[in-house]
C-alpha cells in the first residue's frame, strides 16, 4: 500500500507533500517505530526516500537545496550548529533562512537552552540532544557512553526534560544503556531518537556513512555496516587513475584523438582558408 502524502506549506509558503508532519511524528509516540537517517548527498537522500526511511536529518551546508528537491517528499531535519552564533538573533536569522528552502524541522545538538526557547517563540520544529553530544563530550569526561550510574542517569533525565521545556518536539539520545532511555521515554513528552541507544526509543537513528561503509572514522559499536562502499570508492579510484594513464599514453603515441573524434571541414574551404593565410 503506498503511503498517504500530507499537503503542506513551507514557512515561504512553497506547496508541497510530506510523509509525516510534525503532528504526525508526535503522534505516533509509542505507537510506531520510525527511523532517520543523516545523509550527506542528494543522491544519499533520493535513495533514503526511495527505501521509506521516515526521517532524513541533514548537515547546514551549501548542498541543502539539492539535498531537498533530492528528497521532495520526506520529512527533512537539518542540524545547525551553535558554535558560530555570539547572538541568539543571528541564530535565529539563519534558522528562518533554512526553513525557507523548504525544510521540516531543525536539529539544535549543542544549542544554548534560551537560544531553543527564543527559536521556539518562532514556532519553528527543533529537535535537541541529550547523553553523548561530542561538542560537550568533555564534561562526561570524554567520548564515552552516558547514563550508566544512578547520578548520570538522574542528570540525563534533568537534561532531557530542560530540552521538553524550550519546546522541542524530539530528542536525540547518544549512547545512552537501553533500559535508562526506555524508562526516560516513558517519562517524557518528546519523541526519543536512538542513536547507540537501544531499541525502546521512538526513533532509530544511523549516519549514511556507517551504514554504507565508507566513514573516515572506524564504525562505531552502535553502527552497523550493510555495504562495503569504501571498497567499491578505491576500486573506482583505481579505475580513475589506470583510464587518465590510458589517455595520456594515447595522447603520447598519437592515436587519440582520431578522425571520428575530429570536427570535419570541406576541403574547398580548407584550401581556400589556406590560401587567405599565404596572403596574410
Amino acid at each position: 500500500m503506498v503511503k498517504k502524502l500530507k499537503k503542506v506549506f513551507s514557512l515561504s509558503l512553497d506547496p508541497g507533500y510530506r510523509n509525516y508532519t510534525i503532528r504526525d511524528i508526535i503522534d505516533l509516540k509509542g505507537k510506531k517505530k520510525l527511523t532517520q537517517i543523516c545523509v550527506n548527498t542528494a543522491k544519499e537522500a533520493a535513495a533514503a526516500e526511495e527505501a521509506g526511511i521516515d526521517i532524513i536529518l541533514i548537515r547546514f551546508c551549501p548542498e541543502i537545496e539539492s539535498i531537498r528537491r533530492a528528497a521532495p517528499k520526506t520529512f527533512m531535519t537539518a542540524s545547525v550548529p551553535f558554535i558560530k552564533y555570539s547572538d541568539k538573533r543571528d541564530a535565529i536569522k539563519d534558522c528562518l533562512e533554512i526553513i525557507s528552502l523548504g525544510l521540516d524541522s531543525l536539529t539544535c545538538g549543542s544549542w544554548n537552552l534560551n537560544f531553543m526557547k527564543y527559536l521556539n517563540q518562532f514556532k519553528i520544529p527543533f529537535q535537541g540532544h541529550a547523553g553523548l553530544v561530542p561538542r560537550k563530550s568533555t564534561w562526561i569526561g570524554g567520548v564515552k557512553g552516558y547514563g550508566k550510574t544512578y547520578n548520570e542517569a538522574i542528570q540525563l533525565f534533568k537534561d532531557i526534560k530542560d530540552i521538553e521545556d524550550t519546546g522541542a518536539w524530539g530528542v536525540e539520545t547518544e549512547c545512552v544503556p537501553e533500559e535508562i532511555l526506555d524508562e526516560i521515554t516513558k517519562k517524557t513528552s518528546l519523541v526519543t531518537i536512538s542513536i547507540g541507544s537501544g531499541k525502546k526509543a521512538d526513533v532509530q537513528f544511523l549516519f549514511a556513512e556507517d551504514i554504507l561503509g565508507h566513514s573516515s572514522i572506524p564504525l562505531p559499536r552502535h553502527a552497523k555496516k550493510y555495504r562495503n562502499f569504501a571498497a567499491t570508492y578505491n576500486k573506482l579510484q583505481k579505475e580513475r587513475i589506470l583510464a587518465f594513464k590510458e589517455f595520456k599514453s594515447d595522447v603520447l603515441k598519437g592515436s587519440f584523438p582520431q578522425k571520428r573524434n575530429n570536427v570535419k571541414v570541406d576541403k574547398i574551404h580548407l584550401k581556400k582558408f589556406q590560401n587567405f593565410l599565404k596572403d596574410n
